[in-house]
């Protein structure tokens, strides 16, 4: 298992990808440069590493914009919930971290220059843009340097944990065992009462109420809210579609279809072998190839990198370009079907198989027009929208934002107010708010520095202060009595259902796993819980009840092993890297 761990650390399979380039415009310059300042507020320190506010809030704001996916109702999420989460969550990876590194594993700068490259939110037509980078990493509230230190420990810790998820296997028994559990039926009768339809005719009291306020007071806490005042430079206002000529549009749709033309798309394999013996490796299963066997066979076997050869050595489909040069000149040498011989690069010795060529197809110039247009109408106006962002930070710098407003013809305008957790428009980007409440904009009343969003740069200053507070309870009565009638409908529910479970009767369901007759899935789950011969009323978290007769059980047989055996490893890997996050966190210092 430790070998694994080792093997995997090495990270030889992203390596190979690409070359080890040196990435300056990641590094200096451009509009979204923004350095917040040190000396940053701490929530935590796990092993002497410090966890900042910032990166609190915004693994905070990441979280809840999950939960948003799948509640409608933003009171519904719990915030002190949401808050211990994240900060254990936090608190565990920091920890992690801090194993990884005590371990002595590490990512270069040329490593992560190439992940960067490859990452495709990054990208535009599949080529890495900066300025894409900048508002990417801007509406996470990091600076390019701020982003780059933090992907490095991301991938550092991760470096552990994929090492020891990798060793992760299931046991034939085991897998045998889970066949069958996977195919069991279950027998039942159900019926369900709806906590919606039930009539609750009685009203909360005061001291219900009182109650219900007492139980989670933190629920009701207000954070400290800001109003400001800001100006934005729009990039869309300063665009002219209309003003790009038909015929530019024609000469870049054309220089679109021969970059495709030239730069055709390959599908390569590889074995890796490494070593000072490497290119008598290579050489031996060269002569293996030559003999007749199958490339991905030999490479399942012998390739040093792990990756790849649990895929037969595929590499995938890449342009041209992608990889270190002399891995390129090789592979560009060969036609389909042929295996180089033994090529020499930074990593070891490789074979290279050439597995598939393809031209990429180019879109059709009426749909790919409007992207071209818009294309060359940024091209057109960006040295003009650089040039009035830089005036614009200058006077916002020493000036007010009236002088800012009066030379770009831009409006003030005033936010809602928002917290360090959220905001609307403008103030839902973390960014922003971070700014906002940073010490030179909210202490000292000075306007931010300028701010990079989707929708151009802008810059604020805080113009109202609300302290955190708590709310009355007649503040918060109207969502009080909304639990308390939310309760009750289910009790009535749940007692409903337990009435039925004596009268339960007609033809039996046949369940498996999956969601049979519209039943839905966490009842399902609940029933596949319950033990032989029994009844019992489940109540799900939507209020409705059901009264559950389980009939009988009837075991499955599987018939997909190899499925199964990857699943379960999933699974374990899973357990595996829970288990990691677990011991590390219990074995840290942790001060808060």
């Amino acid at each position: 298992m430790l070998q694994n761990i080792r093997d995997n650390s090495t990270g030889i399979g992203a390596k190979i990808l690409v070359g080890l380039i040196a990435l300056t415009f990641l590094i200096t310059g451009g509009l979204s440069a923004i350095q917040f300042g040190g000396g940053e507020p701490e929530v935590a320190v796990v092993n002497d590493r410090p966890i900042t506010e910032r990166e609190f809030l915004r693994a905070l704001d990441q979280q809840r914009r999950q939960a948003l996916q799948f509640v409608s109702d933003p009171a519904l999420i719990d915030e002190s919930q949401l808050r211990a989460s994240v900060m254990r969550q936090l608190v565990e990876s920091t920890a992690v971290l801090t194993q990884a590194e005590a371990r002595g594993m590490s990512f270069s700068d040329g490593q992560l220059d190439n992940v960067l490259l490859q990452t495709p939110e990054f990208q535009i037509d599949g080529q890495f843009d900066s300025n894409r980078f900048d508002q990417v990493i801007g509406q996470l509230g990091y600076s390019r340097t701020g982003f780059r230190e933090w992907m490095k420990t991301r991938v550092i810790a991760d470096q552990l944990n994929q090492g020891l998820a990798s060793s992760a296997f299931a046991a034939p028994a085991t897998v045998s065992a889970a066949m069958l559990l996977e195919g069991q039926t279950r027998s039942v009768r159900v019926q369900g009462v709806t906590a919606a339809d039930q009539v609750v005719t009685a009203t909360p009291d005061q001291a219900a109420l009182e109650a219900l306020y007492e139980q989670n007071l933190i629920a009701w806490q207000l954070p400290e809210q800001l109003t400001a005042e800001y100006v934005l430079l729009s990039r869309d206002a300063q665009i002219d579609l209309d003003a790009v000529d038909e015929a530019d549009v024609r000469d870049a749709y054309d220089r679109y279809v021969a970059g495709l033309q030239s730069n055709q798309e390959t599908r390569a394999s590889h074995i890796l072998l490494t070593g000072d013996d490497s290119l008598a490796k290579a050489i031996a299963a060269k002569a293996r190839l030559d003999a007749g066997e199958a490339f991905a066979a030999v490479a399942g076997e012998l390739s040093d990198d792990t990756l790849s050869a649990e895929a037969g050595g595929d590499l995938g489909f890449a342009a041209a370009g992608t990889y270190v040069p002399e891995f390129e000149s090789a592979l560009n040498a060969l036609t389909v079907g042929q295996v180089s011989e033994p090529v020499q690069t930074q990593f070891g010795h490789h074979l290279i198989q050439l597995t598939e060529a393809r031209e990429q197809t180019a879109d059709s110039f009426e749909s790919k027009a409007v992207q071209l247009r818009r294309q060359l109408a940024e091209q057109a106006t960006r040295l003009e929208f650089e040039s009035l962002a830089e005036e614009m930070a200058n006077i916002a710098f020493s000036g007010d934002l009236e002088e800012v407003s009066e030379l770009l013809g831009v409006d003030i305008v005033t936010s809602a107010a928002f917290s360090r957790d959220a905001g609307e428009g403008v103030m839902s980007n973390l960014g922003v708010r971070i700014a906002a409440f940073g010490e030179e904009v909210l202490e000292r009343g000075e306007n931010s520095s300028l701010l990079e969003i989707d929708a151009g740069v802008l810059v604020l200053r805080v113009v109202d202060r609300v302290e955190p507070r708590t709310q009355t309870l007649n503040e918060v009565r109207d969502e009080l009595v909304r639990v308390w009638s939310a309760k009750a409908r289910s009790d009535a529910a749940t007692a409903a259902a337990e009435l039925l479970l004596t009268q339960l009767s007609g033809e039996p369901l046949t369940l498996g796993r999956v969601a049979s007759n519209d039943l839905p899935q966490p009842l399902v789950n609940q029933i596949f819980a319950m033990p032989r011969n029994s009844t019992d009323v489940i109540v799900l978290d939507s209020g409705d009840a059901w009264a559950v007769e389980l009939i009988s059980v009837a075991q499955g047989e599987g018939s997909d092993a190899e499925s199964m055996r990857g699943f379960l490893a999933s699974q374990y890997a899973r357990q595996s890297q829970a288990a990691l996050g677990n011991w590390a966190r219990e074995n840290a210092t942790v001060e808060r």
